[in-house]
């Protein structure tokens, strides 16, 4: 190495050695001085302990007993299965909601358009779910969490969180989302068993429509109980062993009689909130107008909703012509969010006016029917 290569070399190392020492400081000093800014865990119950920006202080101080009458109970439906000092972490910034149950930590993400309109209620009903995740993970001997019986920990945990807050009849609205689910591909247990979807991070009433219906259905057979150890047996065996032997009927025909009642489901208006909190359709749009023949049509529909809970997946369009159902998709027009369908006009389609039924579900369990139209012309 010559002795200008040496001395860069060495100048380099003591750079790289302030770098690094420099971040040592900040890492041991600085930042346990901002996280304890940050965050405050001063709200404590029995078994729980909520970690919160501290500027948000208010809302654990606020909600600290509710969510220890939520442990309690969720606990105690579940057979003392929860661990017995939970950690609530808040976060403001960011969407994701979880439950870690070696930790026993669950995580409640407030980044969502719903919070805003009932900040209490949303955190205590996504705890409520995440408490219910954890206590039927740990009931499962953690085979809940595995992607073929996910479906069933989605739609459980989902109930118990309604059961908590004595919101049950926001459940009904499952069998409309799952009506037309089953239209745009039919549903089966052995489907829904290796749906991937269902394994994300997304936990609401849309995601969960399918464990919904079919537990409620089983509940309405067999019991709560039986029912509930439906998980405690998901331990030992797979989801058909397990549904034979704690229901003790053949797998196929509690799915054909579940889809049966799917399928003669009647989507008519239902208002569990408000009329005023309740999803209203402001107008529709179509690009092009008229449509043509053997082309796409875009729809488009600008809805206002007073509780902010209304997504586009939670919207279905039927085309009568067709029979085709329709699932939204989220966009953005001047800056408004819009559900989004793309409506295929088949070739042979002939020139006149078409009329569309419009199906929107919030996760209020509010349902509401539309009507609207749109034209083809060659």
């Amino acid at each position: 190495m010559s002795g200008k290569s040496a001395r860069i070399f060495r100048k380099t190392r003591v750079a790289a050695a302030f770098v690094w020492a420099i971040a040592w400081f900040c890492n041991l000093c600085i930042v346990p001085m901002l996280s304890a800014q940050e965050w405050d865990e001063s709200n404590k119950t029995k078994h729980v302990r909520i970690r919160i920006a501290s500027d948000r202080q208010w809302l654990g101080r606020e909600t600290a007993n509710d969510l220890e009458r939520c442990w309690e109970f969720i606990d105690a439906v579940t057979g003392r299965k929860l661990p017995s000092r939970v950690l609530v972490v808040i976060h403001w910034q960011d969407a994701l909601t979880a439950a870690d149950v070696e930790r026993g930590t669950i995580t409640i993400g407030m980044n969502d358009p719903a919070s805003s309109a009932d900040v209490q209620g949303f955190l205590l009903h996504a705890a409520a779910r995440e408490l219910g995740r954890m206590a039927l993970i740990s009931l499962s001997g953690g085979s809940a969490a595995k992607e073929e019986n996910r479906f069933l920990l989605e739609g459980m945990s989902e109930m118990l969180a309604h059961d908590f807050s004595n919101t049950v009849k926001r459940l009904a609205a499952a069998w409309t989302i799952c009506h037309y689910l089953d239209k745009i591909q039919p549903l089966d247990l052995q489907k829904l068993s290796s749906r991937s979807e269902l394994a994300g991070s997304t936990h609401d009433l849309r995601s969960a429509s399918p464990g919904i219906t079919f537990l409620t259905f089983c509940r309405e057979l067999f019991g709560s109980e039986r029912t509930l150890k439906l998980f405690e047996s998901l331990a030992r065996k797979n989801l058909d062993e397990t549904l034979t032997a704690i229901f003790k009927t053949p797998v196929a025909t509690l799915e054909t009689q579940w889809l049966a009642r799917v399928r003669s489901h009647n989507p008519a208006d239902v208002t569990i909130t408000t009329a005023e909190e309740a999803p209203a359709l402001d107008r529709i749009t179509f690009e092009p107008d008229p449509g043509k023949p053997g082309a796409p049509l875009g729809a488009r529909l600008f809805t206002r909703d007073g509780t902010n809970d209304l997504a586009a997946a939670g919207v279905f369009i039927v085309d009568e012509t067709s029979g085709r159902v329709l699932q939204g998709r989220q966009a953005v027009a001047s800056g408004r969010r819009t559900t989004q369908f793309e409506i295929p006009i088949e070739p042979a389609r002939q020139d006149g006016r078409y009329r569309l039924r419009v199906v929107a579900v919030d996760e209020g369990g509010n349902v509401r029917n539309w009507e609207a139209f749109y034209s083809i012309a060659r």
